[in-house]
């Protein structure tokens, strides 16, 4: 500080004695009057304290060996390894699964099978009808003593 020391020194580097108090009062009020201007010497609004204290805190947590920092850090790559994860099972699938063309297989193998008992069952039905009709005794379905009804005729 130019005012706190008792001598004062000349660019010749000579001491001053008797105008160094006067020189070293208009320096500070020069200085003061500087940050009047640019407006340093005010008090911090309530903004810039509140975003500063935050500022302050993040910086202290988010060091190495803080527990924010290693939540972080372990969220983030616990975010990264599920992406490799992910990125692996999605090349695995597109390039060695070949469970899809097993199961369309099976489903076209269950279909025939499907067809081919459909048509047997309908097989078996058109045999048990023509058994039916083979039976079929007309005389059978009339009323004792009467006439046949044409409706039971083939």
């Amino acid at each position: 500080h130019l005012g706190s020391s008792s001598f004062c020194f000349s660019p010749s580097h000579r001491p001053l004695l008797g105008r160094c108090a006067a020189s070293s009062q208009v320096a500070r009020a020069a200085t003061m009057s500087a940050k009047q201007i640019e407006g340093s010497a005010a008090k911090p609004s309530f903004l810039s304290r509140v975003g500063s204290s935050i500022t302050n805190t993040a910086r202290s947590n988010l060091r190495p060996g803080a527990g924010l920092y290693s939540l972080l850090f372990g969220a983030a790559a616990g975010v990264a390894i599920s992406g490799v994860v992910y990125a692996g099972r999605t090349l695995q699938v597109l390039l060695f699964d070949h469970e899809y063309y097993k199961l369309q297989s099976r489903k076209r193998y269950y279909e025939k099978q499907l067809l081919f008992t459909r048509e047997q069952e309908e097989t078996q039905a058109a045999h048990y009808l023509s058994a039916m009709a083979a039976e079929y005794d007309p005389a059978a379905t009339r009323m004792p003593f009467k006439p046949l009804d044409p409706k039971y005729r083939f």
